[in-house]
């Protein structure tokens, strides 16, 4: 699918999500100046029958009317066309640059209820809008909604339209109803998933959202009690009030919850001033596996390397005075790196360095490629060898995912960034690397998205000159073709390219120049 042109028009760029219903990609207009990115839901109704083909086309075009009128809202994406291609079905999206609810919420860690109050707050006024065209949703989760890095409001995507037209369509060829659940595990209703959706079943989504972002706990992780009501408080400090709020927008029985949104917006007025710190991060499945220990075996770990280093110093020791050579796996006398810049580093200054090991999370063996690749000139297995580098840094999850994780994204050690900018800056004679890239981030007035442009990574309108797509199998970020890197003679700074995935936040790159000279 990556590189086709659907529509003699839309040409895919990547996958954003696949469902079992549809699948999504990232896509670009051909027709338009400029190729601007948007949005390309695919439907297959896989049924090869030309009678049940028009049924479902007839209801395609239905809820592709709805959610034009639904993307009139400003938070929520514009639909700019639909169309049928093979037998098979297009929606075509506007595509919102931003991060997903969920990289805000990690397994563990608790929001303030100050904070939480707001995001119901924004999200019950968009569905004050949905529910007037009496559309529900049916998918409130944190991944459906976006935080847009223009104004940093939460746009509310990927209504269960297309799920919906599949069910119908079962139903026109069973002859009978089909009671098919359309939504997610842990946020659903007890009603919807039994196929059977009432617009505050919305409201109970929301709800169960709210409470995990309170608790740090998955929806699915709460107890309930013999009323099948859930036991949630005791995870979680919250005043009275709000935690009235929170009951009723998740009462397992409809009749018992709010009826509407207005009444849930109405209370939320009501609501004293909430408290807006944040509760320390509590991850029991992490705790638990600390060895109590734990604690006295580090400090004496790190008491021993601080008068080794100090020591080491003072004796006039220098890690990269020398060339750098990779050493052999089974070296006894691995040197560390030196340390990260000073706290007036403007960078440094917004980067959380307390919590980054100076210990390399990865072997020597490991730089082994990367060092060969970068003494031959190869520029474009180096460039693919180091981001391979840093997801290892980053963690397993990064790793699998193909993704920086935001709970590893900031363990990528300072050992690790150190040793891939020295042997870049060695094999370019300082032409590139992350002390290139840092110096022209500081001569950009410290703009990570004019450093971006000076870099040859995007266009001054924000448009991407490089791109990228995930490819599963080989589970490798894979160049768009005519979308590459200058490998033959990159610019100063230009390598390696970082922007593997532009759903993050591109100001966390800047993380990754915290190290460099």
């Amino acid at each position: 699918m990556l590189g086709k042109l659907l529509d003699r028009r839309y040409r895919i760029i990547r996958e954003l999500a696949e469902g079992g219903f549809s699948q999504t990609y990232l896509a670009e207009d051909t027709r338009l100046p400029k190729n601007p990115q948007c949005v390309v839901k695919h439907l297959n109704p896989t049924i090869d029958d030309p009678v049940f083909t028009q049924k479902a086309l007839e209801l395609f075009k239905a809820e592709a009317e709805t959610l034009q009128e639904l993307g009139k809202h400003d938070l929520i994406p514009q639909l700019y066309a639909y169309f049928q291609e093979n037998k098979e079905f297009y929606l075509v999206q506007e595509y919102i640059a931003g991060h997903p609810l969920s990289s805000e919420m990690s397994p563990g860690s608790q929001m303030a209820e100050a904070r939480v109050a707001q995001i119901v707050k924004e999200v019950l006024e968009i569905l004050r809008f949905v529910h007037k065209y009496n559309v529900i949703h049916r998918d409130i989760k944190p991944s459906n909604l976006i935080r847009r890095h223009s104004d940093g409001k939460l746009v509310l995507i990927d209504f269960g339209t297309v799920k919906q037209v599949q069910m119908e369509v079962a139903n026109a060829k069973n002859k009978a109803r089909v009671t098919l659940p359309i939504g997610t595990p842990g946020y659903m209703s007890y009603e919807q998933e039994r196929g059977q959706s009432v617009s505050n079943s919305d409201i109970y989504s929301l709800g169960m959202l709210a409470l995990q972002a309170l608790t740090g706990k998955h929806p699915s992780q709460f107890p309930r009690d013999r009323d099948n009501e859930i036991n949630w408080r005791s995870y979680a400090k919250v005043c009275r009030e709000f935690a009235a709020v929170l009951d009723r927008m998740t009462r397992c029985n409809p009749r018992d919850r709010y009826q509407s949104v207005e009444e849930v917006l109405r209370d939320i007025a009501k609501l004293p001033k909430l408290s807006t710190v944040s509760p320390r991060i509590t991850d029991e499945r992490e705790v638990n596996k600390l060895n109590p220990l734990l604690p006295l075996v580090i400090s004496c770990i790190a008491l021993a390397g601080g008068v080794y280093l100090f020591n080491a110093v003072n004796a006039g020791w220098n890690p990269f005075k020398n060339d750098i050579d990779i050493p052999s796996t089974n070296s006894t006398n691995r040197s560390l790196p030196p340390a990260s810049p000073s706290a007036t580093s403007p960078i440094s200054q917004t980067s959380p360095i307390s919590q980054t090991s100076p210990i390399s999370n990865l072997d020597n063996s490991s730089y082994e490629n990367l060092s060969s690749f970068l003494k031959e000139k190869n520029w474009k297995a180096a460039d693919r060898e180091t981001y391979t580098l840093l997801l290892k840094a980053a963690g397993s999850q990064s790793y699998n995912d193909g993704t920086f994780h935001p709970d590893e994204f900031n363990r990528i050690s300072c050992a690790d960034l150190v040793l891939i900018d020295q042997l870049w800056t060695q094999a370019s004679n300082g032409k590139q690397g992350f002390t290139a890239q840092k110096k022209i981030y500081e001569d950009s007035g410290r703009d990570i998205r004019k450093t971006y442009e000076n870099l040859g990574w995007l266009t001054p309108s924000g448009e991407l000159t490089i791109n990228t797509a995930y490819d599963r199998q080989t589970m490798r970020w894979q160049y768009i073709e005519g979308r590459q890197p200058n490998f033959k003679a990159p610019p100063v700074g230009h390598l390696p390219f970082l922007l593997r995935d532009t759903s993050k936040n591109l100001d966390r790159l800047i993380t990754l120049y915290r190290c460099s000279s």
